[in-house]
């Protein structure tokens, strides 16, 4: 069942044990959802549960998860994975307990009750840090997390393979989306049709692997679009609405997305004017993601002085962009991609990357068209390909 080949895992866990040779920690434990994911193959949603591994330096990793995922951890990381020793606890005792538990066992079966362990300071709870102490008090908890997140930026070739499928996907679900446009739909089931070409489309491409986690916001009208993350409501569209198309498809847990804004119906002067700011700052936005960018330049340099031009600025909402991998609405996130005037963090070749500077006016509404792109040796490739114009939909 597991997607990536034995080759890519491997890569991935000798890549964490160096940075753990150069860093001396004897162990890592992984708490997080993405990171479990990215090592091993395995992810499940927590409901009040804890998944994990446990990985030594030196000696076999071993994956760890509650009984109520039954065969499904073994059946996720397939045959072949690194990961042959799954460790499983029940709900006879909490999820804390169990977890602590047999990672306990497991570090003292390699010999490992001293020393560093590393650990994700950036996901773990401050109740299960405090049992970590507890049941390890001759070790020394370490920081790993930002290590991890360092080597998730740059994208193997398999994973550029698997991204490439989900921005086309992208594509598909915003086709779905503007086909489903009529006067009087809701913005429930314009964003039910997206969903549904999209996983149709995952399930032909991926079809031994599980379809979860796809999702689209179709915001519509000049208060709903203002609000970046707003979901769905029963709000029946109308002509002349400003809308705001918003897809993410997910596939293996790797998060992909595509938004634009648009117009159902004729659009007014003003609408156009702005629409036309918008475009101009995506553009240039676009142009700008190359190798050697420092990101906390771009907004300063390159989009700032677009919106300040038009009178624009104090009406950004949010960032410019970010990095892509293993994350989800509710878990994961590769701050290092984070376009933000703080971020040091410098471009290279084999990152993925969004585009999607936002504006927001009262009365008018939210603009805002977003790209995924692949960092090159020259430049960017644009990995979503549906029109990024100004739209109408007549």
């Amino acid at each position: 069942m597991a997607y990536f080949s034995e080759q890519e895992m491997t890569r991935r866990l000798d890549h964490l044990k160096r940075c753990m040779e150069e860093k001396a920690v004897d162990a890592v434990l992984v708490t997080s959802v993405h990171n479990t994911l990215y090592y091993s193959n395995f992810w499940m949603i927590p409901w009040g549960r804890l998944q994990g591994l446990v990985i030594p330096r030196e000696g076999e990793p071993v994956l760890i998860a509650p009984r109520i995922e039954d065969d499904r951890p073994v059946r996720m990381i397939g045959e072949g994975s690194v990961f042959s020793d799954v460790r499983i606890y029940s709900d006879n005792t909490s999820a804390i307990d169990g977890w602590v538990g047999l990672a306990g066992e497991v570090l003292g079966e390699r010999g490992i009750t001293t020393g560093r362990i590393g650990i994700e300071e950036d996901n773990i709870s401050v109740t299960l840090h405090k049992a970590l102490c507890a049941a390890l008090t001759g070790a020394e908890l370490v920081e790993m997390g930002y290590s991890m997140m360092c080597e998730q930026m740059l994208k193997s070739e398999e994973e550029i393979t698997l991204i490439r499928n989900g921005a086309e996907i992208c594509d598909i679900g915003a086709q779905a989306f503007v086909d489903a446009l009529t006067e009087g739909v809701t913005e429930v089931q314009i964003a039910r049709a997206a969903v549904t070409a999209m996983e149709e489309e995952i399930c032909r491409r991926f079809p031994d692997e599980e379809c979860d986690g796809t999702f689209c916001w179709a915001q519509s009208g000049a208060e709903h679009t203002k609000v970046a993350h707003a979901l769905n409501t029963p709000r029946p569209i109308q002509r002349g609405d400003l809308l705001s198309l918003n897809v993410f498809p997910m596939i293996l847990g790797y998060y992909h997305l595509l938004e634009r804004s648009l117009v159902f119906g004729s659009m007014s002067d003003e609408v156009r004017k702005y629409f036309d700011i918008q475009v101009e700052v995506h553009q240039a936005g676009i142009e700008a993601l190359k190798p050697g960018a420092r990101l906390g330049d771009i907004d300063d340099a390159v989009i700032n002085p677009i919106y300040e031009k038009h009178g624009l600025l104090e009406n950004r909402t949010f960032g410019t962009g970010h990095s892509f991998g293993i994350m989800g609405y509710w878990y994961g996130r590769d701050e290092l991609g984070e376009i933000r005037p703080y971020n040091d963090y410098v471009l290279q070749p084999g990152i993925v990357m969004s585009m999607e500077p936002m504006i927001a006016l009262d009365g008018v509404g939210g603009f805002k068209h977003a790209d995924m792109l692949l960092i090159t040796a020259d430049g960017n490739e644009r990995l979503t390909c549906f029109r990024n114009d100004v739209i109408a939909i007549p």
